[in-house]
């Protein structure tokens, strides 16, 4: 039976600390810093909240991430209260205590890191999801605030979000703290979200929008988008009722028009998320030309384009550095040269690949795999839900065994598992399958493929940074993973 370690001097001067306020709190003068982390974190754990507050004035560090021990924030927490207690202490000081560095509380979920690595201690129950670190806020002010706190806003109808609320609250009676919200999700008709007046828009680096508004609301949502300068992120669902008469389209050329000149000031943006932009039909160049940075990340998402959109699409100057390209559910069976071109520019640079329910046939993709083939970074691929035979597939697994990182691959069942009615015919499949695993073994490469039976997949198995789930139980029955390694015989 292995014994467990004993605990270091570290680790019990530290229980020591927590099971006496006043010995922590009048140690903290002369404590290292390197005891402030771990000292911290036991006395969250354990809701010290004395010693919590008297370790906010007194933190050697410039950054506290909170939001790393508490990822979903609320206004009842008494730790985070404390804490706020502690960022009073620290505001009615005339002079800040000598080794007092904080300059900014962050209340996002970034991660683990800080405290894991200061503590070497293991979080667990959060969320994987995180938002990056933020060193200082982006907003232009001729004096400095004391203290600066990073958070998000959530705009709900709804399920309104109270912690912002009480936050707003809290800041708004002290000049010498400013809150950014540098990520701000949308879920609610604009002229209802009376806490968005209080963001500073310059602060606001990531940006989605979830709702059914009408052109004049795209319009009035596209002016306060223009003043968002430090935007690096945006992603919008928005869905506009179609227009049926004439002067609706007019108005709907104007919002449109609106809307996309208000890129020409986002000249930060490196990812866009476009899902299901009906409203960009036809207009999807006037978008293309006003983008000023080139963009890293591309996810334009069920939805059908005129095919003049997609020529000007894949002939941007401003996604020929793309490392994520996402068109799933977007028809492209008219489109494989420029595709194809589109590719070839990114050959470099693209990471990651979704090409799912894009209607693609065997002539299609087998034009396209020459600059697939080129694509030396590609490490996840994703083609279910698109018609093809096992001759492609296998065409496509040869041409693809250069790809040195290609790891994560998501394909459909070849065209022979089904019957002349549609319907899956399982002994084919499995027979199939083993076909794909003699292929991986000639190949002589280790990789992971998925084969789909099924179009439904939406979101559970990731690819890149696309979440791909099977939206009903006879998908995941029947589809099967074939992974190969060169320890295999």
């Amino acid at each position: 039976m292995n014994k467990l370690e004993p605990p270091s001097l570290q680790n019990l001067a530290i229980e020591s600390l927590v099971r006496n306020k006043e010995l922590a709190i009048d140690a903290l003068k002369a404590l290292p810093a390197a005891f402030f982390p771990p000292l911290f974190l036991e006395a969250y754990r354990h809701e010290c909240l004395e010693i919590l507050k008297a370790m906010v004035p007194a933190w050697p560090f410039p950054y506290l991430p909170l939001g790393g021990l508490e990822p979903n924030m609320v206004p009842w927490n008494p730790s985070v209260s404390a804490v706020l207690d502690g960022i009073d202490v620290l505001l009615a000081q005339s002079v800040g205590p000598r080794r007092c560095k904080l300059q900014v509380l962050d209340l996002r979920n970034t991660g683990q890191e800080f405290w894991t690595g200061r503590t070497g201690i293991k979080l667990s129950g959060h969320s994987p999801r995180v938002e990056p670190q933020t060193s200082q806020c982006s907003r232009m002010k001729k004096q400095s605030p004391l203290l600066e706190i990073f958070t998000r806003l959530h705009v709900h109808d709804w399920c309104p979000d109270s912690f912002s609320s009480y936050l707003l609250e809290w800041v708004k009676k002290r000049k010498a703290v400013h809150v950014c919200f540098v990520k701000v999700t949308i879920v609610s008709v604009l002229s209802s979200s009376c806490r968005f007046q209080y963001a500073e828009l310059l602060c606001i680096k990531e940006l989605e929008v979830y709702n059914t508004w009408t052109l004049p609301t795209l319009k009035m949502f596209a002016h306060l988008m223009g003043k968002m300068k430090n935007l690096k992120k945006l992603t919008l669902r928005i869905h506009t009722p179609a227009a049926t008469t004439h002067e609706e389209l007019e108005l709907g050329r104007r919002c449109v028009s609106q809307f996309t000149s208000q890129f020409l000031h986002l000249r930060h943006l490196t990812e866009l998320y476009l899902q299901s932009p009906s409203f960009l039909q036809g207009h999807l160049e006037q978008l293309l030309r006003r983008l000023v940075t080139p963009l890293e990340i591309l996810s334009l998402t069920n939805c059908t384009l005129t095919e003049g959109d997609l020529v000007h699409l894949f002939q941007s100057p401003h996604i020929s550095h793309l490392k994520e390209l996402c068109l799933r559910g977007v028809p492209l069976t008219s489109v494989s040269n420029p595709l194809r071109a589109l590719l070839e520019v990114n050959a470099a640079t693209l990471q990651h690949l979704d090409l799912g329910l894009c209607g693609l046939q065997d002539p299609q993709l087998e034009a396209l795999l020459p600059a697939l083939s080129s694509c030396s970074q590609l490490n996840s691929l994703s083609l279910h839900g698109n018609r093809l035979s096992m001759a492609t597939l296998e065409k496509l697994l040869r041409c693809t065994s250069g790809l040195r990182r290609l790891r994560k691959e998501i394909y459909p069942a070849p065209l022979e598992s089904f019957s002349s009615q549609g319907t899956l015919l399982p002994e084919i499949f499995y027979v199939l399958c083993s076909q794909f695993l003699r292929v991986l073994r000639d190949i002589g490469c280790p990789r992971t493929i998925l084969v789909s039976p099924k179009p439904c997949l939406s979101g559970m198995l990731m690819l890149g940074n696309w979440v791909v789930t099977v939206s009903c139980s006879n998908c995941l029955h029947h589809s099967k993973k074939l992974s190969f390694g060169l320890s295999e015989n």
